[in-house]
């Protein structure tokens, strides 16, 4: 039986998110408010793990000055589809308390990625991409839910027995 180390990338990388390209993994994780931001890994086996760079490595990308302590970039999700990377995140709370989300893109893992794309009029956090069969996109985020509604009892008073 074979033994793996465990955590397989030592380090503090919150929130990782996986894709899959024929035999080549890659992963990226939340960066919050450092830059560079969102650091790109790239496998073979899921076991062995080489950083290949950023996805966001140009000030002009996305200016992180003034973002508060523990806000910044979100639970970013990985993923591929017809020979474009696409990387989306919400930057949660910038310097000017504002909460957006965006993606970019790439042909090339390592960079450059594109500048951001801004989603108008998509709320929510931890946001995903999902591309149907029929060709369209689809976002997919957690928000609040419509007026009138409540979280359910579990994550609005925690656990109780």
């Amino acid at each position: 039986m074979t033994t793996f180390k465990n955590p397989i990338i030592p380090g503090c990388y919150a929130d990782p998110s996986i894709c899959r390209v024929d035999n080549d993994y890659y992963l990226i994780a939340s960066t919050f408010e450092y830059f560079p931001g969102v650091p790109i890994f790239h496998s073979k086996d899921l076991v062995n793990w080489r950083q290949i760079g950023h996805v966001l490595d140009r000030p002009s990308q996305l200016n992180l000055d003034g973002t508060p302590n523990s806000k910044g970039i979100y639970a970013a999700t990985i993923r591929y589809h017809k020979g474009i990377f696409y990387m989306i995140t919400t930057f949660v709370e910038s310097a000017s308390g504002e909460r957006r989300n965006f993606f970019v893109t790439t042909e090339n893992p390592e960079g450059p990625w594109s500048d951001p794309n801004w989603l108008e009029d998509c709320p929510g956090i931890d946001s995903s991409l999902f591309f149907d069969d029929d060709g369209k996109a689809y976002v997919t985020a957690n928000r609040r839910p419509p007026s009138g509604q409540d979280y359910p009892k579990l994550w609005k008073f925690g656990c109780k027995s």
